[in-house]
């Protein structure tokens, strides 16, 4: 390896750490430049030395249009050889002999050597020889033939035929020798070390788009690579060859067999507020000497456009009864060229536990797995996911109310039919968002098969806390009774439970279920006292059965769990296992002259 490709790598590894350059950074030519034996005839000081290039090229510099090297030297519109004004050899010291310059690669073409030479006669003839660096008997090959290419034969440049005669690829110690007309003669021993290696050859090379934005998410790289065979002069495709392109992540490719690639990578921006992409594209190439070198084949940075997003929902609110689910629906949309267009792909949520994708049209739909109750609002915004969200739109949101009808509940908790036809009730309103309805009025209605025929005989209103707890007179005292809540806009119509009399009054006192709140699958334990009325006191009413049924939460049927003989002092004690939220209740199924009794409904959270 020269001396110039050595600083030229070190210069690399400087400016790009986390790349390990073999022999030369991107796109460098590693025998372009030369240093000269310091043993050697000296070189004047104004001899330029040639230096690397760091951006990757289409072709060697000596290559025509087509990508393909001639191997000859190129010349002026007049016909005469051209090369580097500046890299002739300086003037002859005064002692007769010829005098180096520069010697090298010559820079376009590996392939050729480049003696600077002057003396004080014309010089005749230039020849060199090349001993190779490697190997356990390293060969050295004599090249001549040299040809005059720029300057005068007195001050000039030489170069020489493509060195197709050399035995292999690699490093080459270089001896030169120039006579002139006088017949003085001066041979510079180790005048350079030249690296004659493949030479990678681009064309077709192209990274698109110009920016990347919500319309152009993916990253497109193409071209085509062949390799430059400096010995012999031929071009021929990469194929098979590994590649590699970094666009914010690694992914990799291989070449076709005409050495062409088409890549197509969609880079996943890293950070929530990245402004540019950097995206390379390059390679690893074997040398003969088993190092490896970094080829760049093309690079380009690629800005990032955010775009402003919105949300528009179908509706700026909802009405919905208790028990159903709150759901959204709208479009997601962003702003491209002064125009806004649906968005395809968002990722949106509503709340912590509703999610969804857009899709055509920008379309999407939300529902809260989690029933409302009572009014509240909700929002819909894009994800926060850092993961999940569009990097390429802005965060949005819409808001919407949701107005929850709520479910009025009645219980007709006591009640008896006394023996003047006084209809006793006693009870309460609520409804589900845990408050009185501020209508509290209630309706009683009769029916006589508790099915159908029901009809109004009266009204009256709760107290504020929404119990009530009053007489009233009844007509006919066989039957089904009832009470009604009309609702409002925003309570539904409620109905209590319905009692049938024409036998003695009954009634279930001290219900409880308990522990509240209980553990899951531990015991669910239901008490209370089953009394009649005897006169106008209420007293125990024992040996008989009560049912224990349970409602479970959400659920509109009631189930009977089992049942239970009270003592001769009516109380009765009955255990279940919990299983799930709840409401039980304690039932009297009366026979004879005697009333059905329900009692209290109680509620238990189970965890």
């Amino acid at each position: 390896m020269s001396a110039a490709v050595s600083a030229a790598l070190g210069a690399a590894l400087l400016a790009a750490p986390t790349l390990a350059y073999a022999d030369g950074g991107p796109g460098q030519d590693p025998a372009a430049s030369a240093t000269t034996n310091p043993t050697a005839d000296p070189t004047p000081a104004d001899t330029p030395t040639s230096t690397p290039s760091d951006t990757p090229s289409d072709s060697p510099s000596d290559t025509p249009a087509s990508g393909e090297p001639t191997g000859e030297p190129t010349t002026d519109p007049t016909g005469d050889p051209t090369g580097d004004p500046n890299s002739h050899a300086a003037s002859t010291d005064g002692s007769g002999a010829p005098v180096f310059g520069s010697v090298g690669s010559d820079p376009s073409d590996s392939g050729f050597l480049t003696v600077a030479v002057s003396s004080d006669s014309a010089v005749t003839e230039v020849s060199a020889d090349l001993t190779e660096l490697h190997g356990a008997a390293p060969a050295t090959v004599a090249v001549t033939g040299f040809t005059l290419v720029s300057g005068t034969p007195q001050d000039g440049v030489w170069r020489s035929p493509r060195m197709s005669q050399l035995p292999s690829y690699g490093g080459y110690d270089v001896t030169v020798s120039a006579q002139d007309s006088d017949g003085d003669h001066t041979t510079s021993a180790h005048a350079t070390t030249v690296d004659v290696e493949p030479k990678p050859v681009f064309a077709d090379r192209s990274i698109s788009p110009d920016v990347l934005d919500v319309e152009h998410t993916h990253v497109t790289l193409s071209g085509r690579i062949s390799l430059f065979d400096p010995i012999t002069g031929d071009t021929s495709p990469l194929a098979g060859q590994a590649l590699s392109v970094v666009a914010e992540y690694a992914y990799s490719a291989v070449t076709a067999a005409d050495g062409s690639y088409a890549i197509d990578v969609a880079p996943k921006l890293n950070g929530e507020n990245a402004t540019s992409v950097p995206v390379s594209l390059s390679f690893w190439i074997a040398n003969p000497d088993g190092t490896n070198t970094y080829v760049l084949v093309d690079s380009k940075t690629l800005p990032v456009v955010v775009s402003p997003s919105r949300i528009r929902l179908d509706h700026s609110s909802v009405q919905i009864k208790f028990g159903a689910k709150a759901s959204s629906s709208g479009v997601v949309e962003y702003l491209y060229d002064g125009t806004w267009r649906p968005a395809k792909g968002v990722a949106l949520d509503m709340g912590y536990y509703a999610t969804t994708t857009s899709g055509a049209g920008g379309r999407f739909k939300l529902t809260d797995p989690y029933i409302p109750y009572d009014d509240a609002t909700y929002t819909v915004e894009t994800s926060l996911d850092s993961y999940l969200a569009d990097p390429y739109l802005t965060a949005s949101h819409a808001k919407f109310k949701v107005d929850v009808i709520n479910k009025t509940s009645i219980c007709f908790c006591s009640s008896w039919l006394d023996e003047y036809s006084d209809l006793h009730i006693q009870g309460s309103m609520t409804a589900s968002n845990g408050k009185v309805p501020p209508n509290r009025k209630l309706y009683l209605q009769q029916s006589a098969d508790g099915k159908t025929g029901w009809k109004s005989l009266g009204w009256f209103t709760t107290k504020s806390d929404g119990t009530f707890n009053l007489d009233g007179y009844v007509a006919v005292p066989k039957g089904y009774w009832r009470l009604y809540s009309a609702g409002s806009s925003d309570y539904q119509p409620g109905y209590s439970n319905s009692v049938h009399f024409n036998r003695t009054a009954t009634r279930i006192t001290s219900f409880n279920a308990g522990p509240e709140p209980v553990r899951k699958g531990h015991t669910v334990t239901t008490t209370g006292t089953l009394q009649r009325l005897s006169g106008t006191k209420w007293v125990a009413f024992g040996k008989q059965r009560v049912y224990i049924l349970f409602q479970a939460k959400g659920k509109k049927s009631w189930t009977q769990l089992g049942s239970v003989k009270a003592d001769s002092h009516g109380r009765f004690t009955a255990r279940f296992t919990a299983k799930q939220d709840g409401t039980w209740v304690g039932v009297y199924l009366a026979s004879g002259s005697y009333v059905d009794a329900e009692s209290y409904h109680d509620y238990v959270d189970v965890r």
